[in-house]
């Protein structure tokens, strides 16, 4: 029977040993978390933070603005939004790991929770969506971080949807209608009257069952001239400037695992690497970890850490430390310093 309890380093092995290893096509990756009632959620989404998806672009344009000297030119967004996450900014980045006893000492660590059960999180995620930071829909769903919190992409796809009901029409009609839409959203004139809402005559329109599914070229052709979805466009050709305007409506509504450079010492110790979340219609509503993902112990209990402080002093014979894991200089000061702390009368070394 497999436990679904973790009270020392050996109860996870017993646990890994009863999963067994991932399907084929699928990569293992984990993650730790202190409290087990905590939502696997990016910062930027959390509860009771929502001034922060709402105002998302104008906090990460003012820290560039602010701290320009802190991100290179040749930084993707991606790569400046994990710089960010390192910096303790709260964005659309969630913090994985490809080791199990990093994950466990994240889910252990904070003594402000010790009287909390934790969670070890394990996801067997398909490697189409384990992505690396050059992939085209990394970037797209980078770009969202610098789209407004009005950011509404299924208004976007009814508007493109009205346009290009083409049932029973001929071709040489479909050809002109959409020379029509796309000359219709390119004028300035259409700018002025719509100021980026959806026109009279669409709102109408009685589209609410139609979703992504099917999605035609021509609807992806005259999603992509809509104005919100240019300017994301544009934002990613900051980056990709070969970049084709040819997104899928499907990819906004993705979570992609993405394998960041290990270019910093924090990262590369904790084999880190991030969930990038996309958005669910709207930038206000997150995209949701599809359920295959998560392995479960048996009746589909979550994996429960308890017994944290002698987790801690398990991981220490391992390696697995606040020196090891945070090897930058400021995180360094209470670990080395407390090696010299005199031990009091009956405590273990």
């Amino acid at each position: 029977m497999c436990s679904h309890e973790i009270s020392s380093v050996s109860d996870l092995l017993e646990i890994l040993k009863e999963i067994g290893e991932p399907k084929q096509g699928h990569t293992r990756f984990f993650r730790g978390q202190a409290d087990v009632r905590w939502r696997m959620l990016p910062g930027i989404y959390r509860e009771g933070c929502k001034y922060l998806i709402e105002n998302e672009h104008k906090i990460i344009k003012d820290t560039f603005t602010n701290c320009p000297d802190d991100f290179s030119p040749d930084d993707t967004l991606f790569e400046k939004l994990v710089k960010l996450q390192h910096y303790g900014y709260a964005t659309r980045l969630l913090d994985l790991t490809a080791n199990v006893l990093v994950a466990l000492y994240f889910a252990a660590w904070n003594k402000e929770h010790h009287d909390k059960d934790g969670e070890l999180i394990i996801l067997d995620i398909p490697d189409e969506e384990v992505k690396y930071g050059d992939s085209d829909t990394v970037a797209v769903l980078s770009a969202i971080s610098l789209q407004s919190g009005t950011f509404d992409i299924y208004e976007s796809v009814k508007n493109a949807a009205f346009f290009t009901d083409t049932k029973g029409l001929g071709e040489g009609i479909i050809q002109g209608r959409i020379k029509f839409c796309i000359k219709a959203f390119e004028s300035e004139n259409y700018k002025k009257k719509n100021k980026g809402k959806t026109p009279s005559v669409l709102k109408k329109m009685e589209m609410e069952n139609m979703k992504y599914s099917g999605c035609s070229d021509l609807v992806k052709l005259l999603f992509n001239k809509q104005k919100e979805i240019s300017s994301l466009i544009h934002d990613v050709r900051t980056d990709k400037p070969s970049f084709l305007p040819v997104i899928d409506p499907h990819d906004f509504g993705r979570v992609l695992c993405v394998r960041a450079k290990l270019n910093n010492a924090r990262i590369s110790r904790q084999q880190g690497c991030f969930l990038l979340f996309g958005i669910n219609d709207s930038k206000l509503i997150p995209a949701s970890i599809p359920d295959g993902w998560q392995r479960k112990a048996k009746n589909g209990q979550q994996f429960i850490v308890k017994n944290k402080e002698s987790i801690m002093e398990e991981l220490r014979f391992f390696g697995i430390s606040k020196k090891t894991l945070f090897p930058e200089l400021e995180s360094q000061a209470e670990e080395i310093m407390s090696q010299y702390k005199p031990k009091q009368h009956g405590e273990s070394r």
